[in-house]
């Protein structure tokens, strides 16, 4: 949720699974393999390779191997016709979302909340937004969820609440009330043991709210209606910890941990200092209490989510990789490898143990259709990388359709990228709801609809069905070794992904022209295209790859 990715990062989905004939493939040289059309793979997969994914999600490190699906519950379906989407329109859409080939879900906020910053101003930590249905519904989805072989994890915002919570309404009375310590408070507006707080809050107005009631000034490091709980206060510390436990044994898979790393804050950092880092510690030895669950954390850090892991299974079994899913637009632009390139090295460093979130986009930046210059082939690439990388994938809500950003904003810019989806080419309310939308849809609602896209074989959601299909079943995307290959030209990335069972060489051309790039490199001659379009050759130890304008391919070296 932190709004600095909104004007930092750029964002998006990129690549060329450019749809085609079946394609044929030749032989040439010395060792040279050559794909004369797109390779598209099917868009279902097989029976064995189902069994297998089966086998791959079963036990304590079935979050490597699964597809996730952020949702903005709120956007995604009404079932009542108030406008505003809810758990039964997201139970209603679980047979969409199994077909696609998503594994689990992660839901953004479901608490009670005055809605200031879509959610993440929580007012009640153990009960159900009204506008979303009740602690039964649910329950019910967890329930659904789990007939199909899905999981859930849920947000929780653990750094501040919102200002209408009864914790904060009753610690800003006074200095004596039984909250008065709750909250981060001050005589002056700063404190010399909070560094963060001398520059500002994210959004560059001040840190600090003058309380008239209480005659002081408390910290927030977000909006002035999410004040900072104050986590050396123990009461706070274990009440958090135990609302953790509540929804665990609710039956929730697992959380993602909002803006973790601030809970403390020192007078030079507020950024994961050593007490943040034991408290996380607390939290995962809870979670670890329960069977085959499982945490993702919200990086405040950019580039390098490595100290989120710990020794690898102290603190989170996964963080997102923002230095990939949030700057990839500009390497498209630039036609520029070296972040993508590094970001992948960064990813090949982590710990044992430790599994890299995989974005192209989320609900705190653009649209990946913008990151991606709203260009089909660069978005197409994008999502090509996401999937292929080391790591575990994690679709934002519409992305499978490119879905469109909006141009109303209730809160502030990131509205754009909140627009409900759209089902049906229908007008009036394009499958989503019967009423008035809570937010007006995105640009091209009826184009990028599901009902639009699901028979288009070249469509968005045809693209995103085989490449969720392709490596399904496929541990070696997930945990496989990862090697960059230096090619020559900046323009096309490439890498190698393998394990005991099978390798392949994967290479993009962020160019809008045809490239080539050659690298010494220790790969097989051989081989076959699996996915895309581009020769692949080796000889006298050096290894060439051509690709076509912003082109793709993966070579499967064995077996």
């Amino acid at each position: 949720m932190n709004r600095s990715y909104a004007r930092t990062a750029a964002i998006a989905l990129v690549t060329a699974l450019a749809s085609a004939p079946a394609c044929t493939e030749s032989k040439s040289g010395s060792g040279e393999v050559t794909a004369t059309g797109p390779v598209r793979p099917p868009s279902r997969p097989t029976a064995e390779q189902q069994a297998t994914a089966a086998a791959l999600l079963t036990g304590p490190d079935w979050y490597r191997h699964a597809v996730f699906y952020e949702v903005n519950v709120r956007s995604f379906q009404d079932s009542n016709g108030d406008g505003i989407g809810d758990l039964n329109g997201l139970i209603s859409r679980l047979d969409y979302l199994k077909d696609l080939g998503v594994d689990a879900l992660w839901l953004m906020p479901i608490m009670p909340s005055p809605f200031a910053d879509s959610g993440y101003d929580v007012a009640d930590y153990r009960a159900i937004e009204p506008a979303y249905g009740t602690m039964a519904d649910f329950e019910r989805l967890l329930a659904e969820s789990k007939k199909r072989g899905m999981r859930v994890l849920i947000d929780l915002v653990l750094n501040h609440t919102s200002s209408a919570h009864p914790w904060f309404q009753e610690s800003r009375k006074d200095k004596t009330n039984p909250k008065a310590n709750w909250y981060v408070w001050s005589d002056t507006n700063g404190r010399a043991d909070i560094g963060c707080g001398t520059n500002g809050s994210t959004f560059g107005d001040s840190a600090w709210e003058l309380e008239p009631a209480r005659q002081q000034y408390y910290f927030h490091r977000f909006y002035p209606d999410q004040p900072d709980l104050n986590y050396r206060e123990p009461e706070v510390a274990k009440e958090m910890l135990d609302t953790a436990r509540f929804w665990l044994e609710k039956g929730v898979d697992g959380f993602r941990c909002d803006v973790v790393g601030l809970l403390f804050e020192t007078a030079s950092s507020c950024s994961l200092v050593p007490e943040t880092v034991e408290y996380i510690k607390s939290i995962r030895k809870l979670v670890d209490e329960f069977p085959d669950r499982a945490m993702v954390a919200e990086p405040v850090e950019l580039t390098n989510a490595t100290p989120y892991f710990g020794a690898g299974k102290d603190m989170f079994h996964m963080a997102f990789d923002f230095a990939y899913g949030y700057f990839w637009g500009i390497s498209f632009a630039t036609g520029d490898k070296k972040t993508i390139e590094n970001a992948m090295n960064t990813v090949s460093a982590f710990p044992d143990g430790a599994q890299a979130a995989l974005v192209i986009g989320s609900h705190d930046v653009l649209r990946a259709w913008q990151s991606a210059g709203t260009d089909p082939a660069r978005y197409r690439g994008a999502a090509l990388l996401q999937m292929t990388m080391r790591g575990t994938p994690f679709i934002y809500y519409g992305e499978e359709v490119a879905l469109r950003p909006g141009t109303a904003t209730l809160i502030d810019v990131r509205d754009t990228a909140r627009t409900p989806m759209t089902w049906t080419r229908d007008a009036a309310g394009h499958g989503f709801t019967t009423g008035t939308p809570w937010l007006p849809f995105g640009e091209a609602p009826a184009e990028t609809s599901v009902e639009a896209e699901d028979a288009d074989p070249d469509s968005m959601l045809s693209f995103y069905r085989s490449l969720l299909a392709f490596r399904r079943g496929h541990a070696v995307w997930a945990t496989g070794a990862s090697r960059v290959v230096p090619l020559d030209d900046r323009a096309v990335v490439s890498f190698v992904r393998e394990n005991d069972q099978e390798s392949y060489l994967v290479a993009v051309n962020l160019a809008s022209e045809p490239r080539e790039g050659v690298a010494s490199s220790p790969v097989p001659a051989g081989g076959r295209v699996v996915l895309g379009e581009g020769s692949l050759s080796v000889d006298g130890g050096n290894l060439k790859v051509k690709l076509p304008a912003n082109g793709y391919a993966v070579f499967q070296l064995r077996p």
